[in-house]
């Protein structure tokens, strides 16, 4: 337990809570493995959990000819590589949205912690300081991302 809770508070989305806070997230996740090549989520697919990768490594995929209404199933492309402390499918927190991409994994025996959408939101409606700081961290987090994507557009590029 003393790993995943240095895990998260390494975590930029479990910043600033304090370890008690972060206990109570430990205790309604769990640790799950996978090996090289196996698919932990799918775009397209109903999200439910969030993961933190723990140990290993593992590949942001997104589908880039149904882009372009090429004929057949689309290919995927591979965006960011994300390793220790790095969280995936948080939107799963926000929403019930489809998956936005394909993460797979890159390394044999990669560990990921695993937080299902429903019980982290009862956490969040018993204690709502853990929501409003993993929320605004989300938040945070996202805005970063939208404008690092938006980036070459703004500059002409």
């Amino acid at each position: 337990m003393k790993e995943v809770i240095e895990l998260l508070k390494q975590s930029e989305l479990f910043a600033s809570l304090p370890v008690e806070k972060i206990e109570q997230i430990i205790s309604i996740g769990r640790v799950k493995t996978f090996d090289a090549g196996e698919t932990i989520i799918a775009e397209g697919e109903p999200s439910d959990e969030m993961y933190v990768v723990q140990e290993g490594m593992v590949e942001v995929l997104v589908a880039s000819g149904a882009l372009h209404d090429i004929p057949g199933p689309p290919e995927l492309t591979p965006v960011v590589q994300l390793g220790r402390g790095q969280v995936f499918g948080e939107m799963a927190l926000v929403d019930r949205g489809a998956r936005s991409a394909t993460v797979r994994c890159v390394e044999d025996g990669t560990t990921l912690f695993v937080i299902p959408r429903q019980a982290f939101w009862e956490l969040c409606d018993a204690d709502h300081h853990i929501g409003y700081i993993v929320m605004r961290n989300i938040a945070r987090d996202l805005s970063f991302k939208l404008r690092h994507r938006n980036l070459p557009r703004a500059l002409g590029a």
